[in-house]
């Protein structure tokens, strides 16, 4: 028990945030002016989903930043530092929507894989 308070203290300590911002930075994809949910392949079956439920601006600047990154990496260039993204506006668009998806399809494979209705749920929904 004290080991896991010691680590959720760690977690969300100043330095191991300052230690997790350094490290995005140098990752180099907010240079680009990316997000880092545009690093997700979305080849998956799972990722495609999520991106078909995304809204349609959302959908619309994930391929503005691909694009504006694409054509920066052929000049061997990075964005102007203005246009770089901020820890502020690096937040998760696409990952609520792929955790949506996952649960989903985790109902759907328990449902699938009852043999019977369970007791708790009989005597629950009475509609006869």
């Amino acid at each position: 028990m004290k080991f896991l308070e010691t680590l959720r203290s760690l977690r969300s300590s100043q330095a191991l945030t300052g230690l997790a911002e350094w490290h995005a930075n140098l990752m180099g994809y907010r240079q680009m002016g990316l997000r880092f949910d545009d690093l997700v392949p979305d080849e998956s079956d799972l990722v495609q989903e999520a991106l078909r439920r995304l809204p349609p601006r959302e959908f619309q600047d994930r391929h503005f930043r691909f694009k504006r990154a694409l054509n920066l990496s052929m000049l061997k260039t990075q964005a102007p530092r203005e246009e770089w993204t901020t820890a502020a506006t690096d937040i998760a668009y696409l990952s609520p929507y792929i955790n949506l998806v996952e649960a989903e399809i985790q109902t759907k494979e328990n449902f699938d894989n009852l043999d019977s209705i369970p007791a708790a749920l009989r005597n629950r929904n009475r509609s006869s």
